[in-house]
């Protein structure tokens, strides 16, 4: 009884000295600290970019952010000459959809009215200049302080809730993602967090459509992150709550009701994103990785990922900076799931804090995320097998989850003092393993020794601090040494990811634009000046931009409609078209992102209204093709094409689409070998070129008349592996178009289905007719100005020209069809007379419409599909959620008013 009664007071000593050392906690761990140390970390990490001394546009792996970003902010200021809002742009490859739209939020309004002032006062070097300063207040600032909300609203403690906003706000994701435009990702994600749990735990129902908005305005990103929520909110509630099934799928029935309003409120932008995701080739066209992935016969991944994977946990660089990264994929494509040493160390913590219930919910939780690394077909079927990468989604799942557990640990122990030292020390001593484990399959000397010395460092002192807060009286200084170490790890790791890039420096930029500026805009500029036709495009046998990629979105950047085009969703009948033509080969996703278009083609840039050629060199390739030289401007070289075609010519001839493909073939001649083993060489051993090159041999000048004809022969003398390998290669060279584009310049292809044209009055060619379609070796330029005589006989003259609006007229002489060079979109329509026709598509992509002899008065523009019906739901159910918000608050109001004078 003695010794019971003096455990009591011993214990009752204990807690009062706890609760004496939990009250003397330092006040200042709020939301205003946190702003502070973001800004801080920030100047030390990324000052340079702050003081626009260096620009956020790199030269190494980076490039997109010159050869896609730059050239998208040049092309957006282009068409906002014709106005606020645009619909399409000719800028882009030869023409695809470009829908702007007012911001149905308010964080997307007060951005956009930021944009427009800083627009107006700083003109383009708001949007270039000023990149990375968005950037870091919009997505690194805000992610931060909604995460830091976030965790409040989970009753998380401030000192807690300080150390999650931090290591969000500089994970690896949003510091390395941030150079491609993926830092936003993290922004939505916690929005969402947050929003569901204002829901959740405090009712607060209004923050989830705006959540739902923001991920919205790409479909994709919806899809993912709301199987991402769906996952999270079955963890959150089954850990907080007993196995009671019909609360749960009330709390998931707000959730969708909140999301269907949050829908209906972005409408308009939710259709676009899906249109332009559903008419990519990636979707519906032939270079879906779907068929490979969801086969589960490619998911085989290189053993590096192993360890790229383990590493990536510690440091974005360990294996690494930028082009020099040396692990799986690259810099960005590997796991970026960096989020703080110290969320290493204490994640396993939050073990020792649950009861036997919640340690199920939270194993598996984790155990989820942990299978789809280990079972990589569990991660392609939820990016619903459209690519094997990491960055959509998994680059902030998986890092969350193991800080949302560190969280809850510091947290506990910030309220317990207890912490499991064993269990710190085994998590200490396999870190520290991981770090030294000799890595099979990684190259030599990939690993960054010093960095990997400070990393053992810092978890070294990490754990003693850990041990120090568990003991009351250290506890404030422990708390104070544990924030200014993330404060240096954070600030020294950011810096590190960016230490080693190439990017541009302000000096730089001024002076040639990334590259852009290379004589190219003055000679463009020069032809505006000399002609004064409406529309032409322009081409080019160079690349400008001065980064390790060269860049397939010139025309964005320098001003000229052009055939080229860079992008992740190119348009899918302009992509049609260079498959059926030959230009590209069926299945090669790769090229249905770098389209390289007519450049190469001189009939092809006929066929598409080129009409000039910008060449580098002093004696271009192409004066030997019918182009002219007109005058050479800073080492450019301008040619003119002799047989320049205007926009809209005619056809009084056709090819069925059947007839048109059966023209192309294959044979794989001397020199197609040499191309190959060219190419090869670029990417393989020449031992592998050599065995490669052997094996086809026995085809040498065999010829094929189909694709899966020749791929027959291939996989007779390659090995299944080979043959996945190289095949795009080897038809690349393999193929024979040349009767195809002396067809496009003689008759128009005749689609099948409702694209069928009405032919009555014109004339059908036989594809085997030898006179018409011939070989290159019988081909001059006589026929060759025959040819395009023929079709110059009756054109359309355009009268006003905007980038979705074409005015003009025409004079048939006879039944005609009328072509114009616009990839086909439904979007398209046209008014002959004022009357309203359809347009059809022709010539295996494009645009066109039979019409009889006769004047015409033709009105072509672009009108998204359903885009006026989608416009109006949006801007009703933004009207009623609005009256109702304030109807809500209101009511809420004056209830609180009454309850307050009764009391």
């Amino acid at each position: 009884m003695k010794r019971q009664k003096k455990y009591s007071q011993k214990h009752k000593v204990k807690q009062n000295h706890i609760s004496k050392y939990k009250s003397s906690s330092f006040p200042v761990f709020n939301i205003w600290l946190l702003i502070g140390l973001i800004i801080l970390i920030g100047i030390i990490a990324f000052s340079k970019y702050l003081s626009t001394e260096y620009l956020f546009y790199f030269k190494d792996i980076g490039s997109d952010s010159i050869n896609q970003i730059y050239p998208g902010i040049t092309q957006r200021l282009n068409l906002m000459k014709e106005g606020f809002f645009t619909k399409w742009t000719f800028f882009a490859g030869i023409g695809d959809a470009y829908v702007t739209s007012l911001s149905m939020e308010p964080y997307g309004i007060i951005r956009q009215l930021i944009d427009s002032l800083g627009g107006s006062i700083f003109g383009a070097n708001y949007f270039i200049l000023g990149r990375f300063i968005k950037t870091f207040v919009f997505y690194f600032l805000f992610s931060g302080i909604v995460f830091y909300f976030y965790l409040r609203t989970l009753s998380v403690k401030k000192f807690s809730s300080l150390i999650g906003g931090l290591l969000v706000t500089f994970s690896g994701y949003m510091v390395v993602g941030a150079g491609w435009g993926f830092s936003s990702h993290i922004f939505k994600a916690v929005v969402l967090l947050f929003a569901f749990e204002q829901l959740y735990l405090k009712k607060n129902w209004y923050f989830f459509p705006f959540a739902v908005i923001w991920l919205s305005t790409n479909v994709f990103t919806l899809y993912v992150y709301s199987l991402f929520l769906l996952i999270y909110s079955v963890f959150r509630y089954f850990s907080e709550k007993e196995n009671k099934i019909i609360p749960f799928l009330k709390l998931t029935s707000k959730m969708i009701f909140l999301g269907l309003i949050g829908l209906l409120m972005n409408f308009s932008g939710v259709l676009l994103s899906l249109q332009k995701l559903f008419n990519s080739p990636r979707v519906s066209g032939n270079a879906s990785y779907s068929q490979v992935l969801s086969g589960g016969n490619e998911i085989v991944e290189q053993t590096s990922i192993v360890s790229t994977t383990i590493l990536r946990f510690f440091s974005n660089d360990l294996l690494g900076n930028g082009s020099n990264f040396k692990g799986w994929s690259n810099y960005l494509e590997a796991p970026l799931f960096y989020i703080g040493l110290l969320t290493l160390l204490i994640f396993p913590q939050v073990f020792i804090h649950l009861n036997k219930r919640k340690k199920i919910v939270f194993g598996s939780f984790l155990a989820f995320w942990g299978l789809t690394l280990f079972f990589p077909y569990l991660r392609h079927a939820i990016l619903a097998f459209t690519g094997d990468y990491f960055r959509y989604g998994f680059d902030f799942f998986i890092p969350f989850t193991l800080l949302f557990f560190a969280v809850y640990s510091l947290n506990q122990i910030d309220k317990t003092f207890k912490i499991n030292i064993y269990l710190l020390g085994t998590t200490l001593t396999i870190l520290l393993i991981a770090l030294f484990f000799p890595y099979k399959y990684l190259p030599p000397n990939s690993l960054n020794t010093d960095l990997r010395n400070i990393i053992v460092l810092l978890l070294i002192i990490y754990s003693v601090l850990l041990v120090l807060i568990s003991k009351p009286k250290y506890k404030a200084y422990s708390q104070i040494g544990l924030l200014l170490l993330i404060v240096f790890e954070l600030s020294y790791f950011s810096y590190k990811s960016y230490s080693e890039r190439e990017p541009i420096t302000k000096t730089e930029f001024n002076k040639d634009k990334g590259g852009y500026a290379d004589g190219s805009i003055k000679a463009v500029n020069y032809l505006k000046s000399i002609d004064k036709t409406l529309f032409f495009r322009t081409e080019k046998d160079y690349q400008s931009g001065n980064t390790m990629h060269g860049s397939l979105n010139d025309a964005k950047a320098q001003g000229y409609y052009g055939t080229t085009s860079y992008s992740s969703f190119n348009q899918l009948n302009y992509v049609r078209f260079l498959e059926e033509t030959g230009l590209i080969t069926k299945g090669d996703e790769t090229a249905t992102r770098w389209i390289t278009g007519f450049r190469n083609f001189p009939l092809l840039q006929t066929f598409g209204n080129v009409k000039y050629h910008l060449s580098k060199s002093e004696k271009p390739e192409f004066l030997r093709f019918g182009f002219d030289s007109l005058a050479r401007i800073e080492g450019i070289t301008i040619l003119k094409n002799k047989y320049y075609l205007p926009f809209g010519y005619t056809y009084d001839k056709y090819i069925e689409f059947d007839d048109f493909v059966k023209l192309k073939y294959y044979i794989l001649t001397p020199t197609a070998l040499q191309n190959i083993n060219d190419e090869l060489s670029r990417r393989v051993q020449q031992s592998q070129v050599n065995f490669i090159i052997t094996s086809v041999q026995p085809m040498l000048n065999k010829k094929f008349s189909s694709d899966s004809t020749f791929y027959s022969a291939l996989k007779a003398v390659l090995s299944v592996q080979d043959f996945n390998s190289y095949k795009f290669i080897l038809i690349k060279y393999s193929t024979q178009n040349f009767k195809n584009q002396i067809a496009l310049l003689t008759c128009f292809v005749n689609e099948k289905g409702s694209d069928f044209i009405d032919t009555l009055g014109l004339t059908k060619l036989n594809p085997l007719d030898t006179s018409t379609f011939i070989e290159g070796r019988y081909f001059n330029f006589d026929k060759y100005a025959k040819l395009v005589n023929d079709l110059r006989e009756d054109t359309f003259k355009i009268e006003t020209f905007k980038q979705s609006r074409i005015t003009g007229t025409i004079d048939l002489s006879k039944k005609k069809l009328v072509f114009f060079t616009i990839p086909y979109d439904k979007g398209w329509k046209i008014k002959v007379n004022g009357e309203v026709k359809e347009l059809k598509r022709v010539n295996v992509g494009f645009t066109g419409i039979a019409l009889d002899k006769g004047n015409y008065k033709i009105e072509l523009y672009y009108q998204p599909v359903f885009f006026r019906q989608t416009l109006i739901i949006t801007i009703i159910a933004n009207f009623i959620f609005w009256a109702f918000l304030v109807f809500y608050f209101v009511r809420k109001r004056k209830k609180k008013i009454q309850l307050n004078s009764l009391l």
